[in-house]
C-alpha cells in the first residue's frame, strides 16, 4: 500500500529516492517564506548559529574543487552566500565527498555549517559513522547531534523531525501547502518500510553480477588464510560452506577452544542501528555454544558493533575501502585474530 500519491508514483519516476525527497523539500521551501523561515531556524538551531530568517535553497550546486561534489541541497543568503549545505539520505551509503569534501568546500567559502537528513531508524548509525570519519579531524562538542570539524558545524536531523515541523507550520500559517508536506510524508513513509527501487541499467550489467561474486569470495578467501596462519590451530573438519537466500555462511574450528562462524550476510548489513558492512562473525566454545563468560565479552563491545542473529551475538568485521582483494582478506583475518584475543 502506497501512503501518498507521491509514493505510488516513485517507481515511474526516473531519478534516485533522495533526489525527489530533495526536490520536494526544496519547492516547500521556495513556495512558501512561512516554511522556508520555520526549516532555516530549526537547522541554526541545531547548529547553533545564527543566519537570515530565510534562505534560498538551490539543489545539487557543483563545488569548483577537483571532487566537483554536488550536494543535495545548498542554502544561500542575500548575497549567495553558501551559508549551510543539506545531504538527504534514506538507506544509501555514504560518498567518497560525504562529509569531509563538504567540510572542506564550507571552510573555503567561509560557510557555516552541513546538516545530514536521514530516517530515524538510521540516526544513531550515520551519526556514529559520520563521526568516525572526522575522527582524524580536530573536532569539538556542540550538543548531542551536532559536533564542529575543522571549525565547521556538522550535525544530523531525521525526516520525521522535518515533516513534522513542516506540518505544524503549514496547518496553521500555510494552509495551503499542507496537502503537499502531505504527500512528502507519505512519500517518506512509503521508503522507510516497503518501496521497491527500481532497477537501473548498472543493476542489471554484468560489472554488478561480479560485484557480488565478491562477498562470497571474501568470506572464502579468509577462512583460507585462517587455515594456512600458523601462530592458530584450525580445522574445517566436518563443516560445510553454506548459502542461503540472504547471504552465505563458513564456519572453523581454532585452537581446540572456539568455534567461529563467519558470515556474509545482507539482514544483519541494513541494520539501521549498527555498522554498515555485509560481514559478520559469531565466536563460540568448541560446543557451538555461547557461554555466559563470551556473552559478557561480547558485552564490552559498542552496540553499532554487534546484533543478535540466529540466537547468536554477531561481532562486525568492517572490510577496507578502496583497497586490494588481498589486503582486504588479510586485514578480515587479523581482526578474526584480535576477536579470539579478547575471548581468551
Amino acid at each position: 500500500m502506497s501512503y501518498s500519491l507521491l509514493a505510488h508514483l516513485y517507481p515511474h519516476i526516473k531519478g534516485s529516492q533522495e533526489d525527489i525527497a530533495t526536490f520536494s523539500l526544496q519547492y516547500l521551501l521556495l513556495q512558501s517564506k512561512e516554511l522556508n523561515r520555520a526549516f532555516t531556524k530549526r537547522i541554526s538551531d541545531i547548529m547553533e548559529f545564527n543566519t537570515e530568517e530565510t534562505l534560498q535553497y538551490v539543489c545539487q550546486s557543483t563545488g569548483k574543487s577537483e571532487e566537483k561534489e554536488k550536494p543535495d541541497m545548498s542554502a544561500l543568503d542575500s548575497n549567495g552566500k553558501e551559508i549551510f549545505l543539506c545531504e538527504m539520505k534514506f538507506y544509501a551509503t555514504l560518498t567518497v565527498n560525504q562529509p569531509l569534501t563538504y567540510l572542506d568546500r564550507l571552510k573555503t567559502n567561509d560557510g557555516k555549517g552541513l546538516v545530514f537528513v536521514c530516517p530515524e531508524a538510521r540516526l544513531t548509525n550515520l551519526w556514529y559513522k559520520l563521526k568516525e570519519l572526522c575522527s582524524k579531524r580536530s573536532i569539538e562538542e556542540v550538543n548531542q547531534y551536532c559536533i564542529k570539524v575543522d571549525g565547521i558545524k556538522l550535525a544530523i536531523i531525521t525526516w520525521t523531525e522535518i515533516i513534522e515541523l513542516l506540518k505544524q507550520v503549514s496547518s496553521s500559517t500555510a494552509v495551503v501547502f499542507f496537502s503537499d508536506v502531505k504527500q512528502l510524508e507519505g512519500y517518506c513513509n512509503q521508503l522507510d518500510s516497503e518501496a521497491f527501487i527500481p532497477f537501473t541499467a548498472e543493476d542489471l550489467s554484468a560489472e554488478m553480477a561480479n560485484k557480488a561474486e565478491r562477498y562470497y569470495q571474501v568470506v572464502d578467501e579468509v577462512i583460507e588464510l585462517l587455515c594456512a596462519d600458523k601462530s592458530i590451530k584450525t580445522s574445517k573438519k566436518g563443516l560445510k560452506a553454506t548459502a542461503y537466500r540472504k547471504g552465505y555462511t563458513r564456519s572453523l574450528f581454532i585452537n581446540d577452544d572456539f568455534t567461529i562462524t563467519f558470515n556474509y550476510d545482507r539482514d544483519m548489513w541494513k541494520n539501521p542501528a549498527t555498522v554498515e558492512t555485509p560481514f559478520w562473525i559469531a565466536i563460540r566454545d568448541n560446543e557451538w555454544d555461547q557461554p555466559d563468560k563470551f556473552l559478557e565479552t561480547c558485552n564490552a563491545f559498542p552496540e553499532q558493533h554487534k546484533q543478535l542473529f540466529w540466537g547468536l551475538v554477531f561481532l562486525s568485521l568492517e572490510p577496507l575501502q578502496e583497497a586490494t582483494f588481498s589486503e582486504i582478506c588479510e586485514d578480515i583475518k587479523n581482526k578474526i585474530i584480535t576477536y579470539i584475543d579478547y575471548f581468551k
